[in-house]
């Protein structure tokens, strides 16, 4: 608390820098703290997710005068890659994930929703669409709407355009949903999506198992969304199978119980007839 309290407080300091010392440590960084100990990521997914709330809490008042006085800052500039400006958009967007985790009752879900909704609209580029994006695909209760909302309308202005596309389907499958795995698979049958092009299969079903929190859920759907979907690929792509397959193997890492699920996953999979590729794997 003190030093966040310090760090957020600090005019001297470089705004790029300032974000990444107001930024936790990744969900990965503090899994590779554990090492020598059965890992639990759903629970350092939940512990993380705590802390950051708490700081948020705590200091609310003051992130929301420091992301007001950015904003005024920035309110009616040309969009400029230089360090300054890069280093504003940073700080910002890192100040609007605190000022959004925020919502445990409906007047706070409804009031971080208009922040991250506000933020979208006046995004002078993708950097910020994106900070908004994330924030409003993790949103519930009375925020789903607003969800649902700009969610349609990224996708509408994408246009088509590949890349934007794959930001559009990685965002939905790392949010933190509890019914995260019923989304994705359901973006599996949508008219955008296809198995057979490797970027859109990392930007869905990769993306998803990089989502701690759904991936090792404890029923183990999340193991066995991965394993049927690295079968499908692989009479498509083995490059991309295998690749996919690796999330699979590091087993040994977890607790007893996950171990034999995702063991489980793989044994089943060597049954079938795979390519040399992920059969290596």
């Amino acid at each position: 608390f003190e030093a966040f309290k310090r760090t957020l407080a600090d005019t001297n300091m470089d705004s790029s820098i300032k974000a990444y010392a107001l930024t936790l440590p990744s969900e990965s960084t503090l899994a590779e703290e554990l090492s020598g100990s059965a890992v639990d990521p759903v629970a350092i997914h939940k512990s993380r997710g705590a802390v950051r709330k708490a700081i948020a809490r705590k200091f609310q008042s003051e992130l929301q005068a420091a992301y007001e006085s950015l904003s005024k800052e920035m309110e009616g500039k040309d969009f400029k890659v230089d360090a300054e400006a890069v280093g504003q958009r940073r700080l910002r967007n890192t100040i609007l994930g605190y000022l959004t985790v925020i919502k445990e009752t409906a007047e706070e879900q409804k009031a971080a929703a208009e922040l991250a909704v506000n933020h979208y609209e006046t995004a002078t580029g993708m950097t910020d669409k994106m900070a908004a994006l994330n924030a409003l695909a993790s949103m519930d209760g009375e925020g789903a709407a607003s969800r649902d909302e700009i969610m349609q309308r990224f996708y509408e202005e994408a246009n088509g355009d590949a890349l934007v596309l794959n930001k559009w389907f990685s965002v939905q499958a790392l949010a933190d949903l509890p019914d995260v795995l019923d989304r994705v698979k359901a973006l599996t049958k949508h008219p955008d999506f296809t198995m057979s092009n490797p970027n859109r299969c990392r930007s869905l079903i990769s993306a998803f198992a990089m989502n701690a929190n759904a991936f090792h859920a404890e029923d183990g759907k999340g193991y066995k969304f991965i394993a049927d979907s690295v079968a499908a690929v692989d009479k498509l792509n083995p490059q991309i199978s295998s690749r996919m397959g690796t999330s699979l193997i590091q087993w040994r890492k977890y607790g007893e119980e996950r171990a034999a699920l995702m063991k489980g996953e793989l044994q089943k999979l060597s049954e079938q007839k795979l390519s040399d590729d992920l059969f290596e794997v």
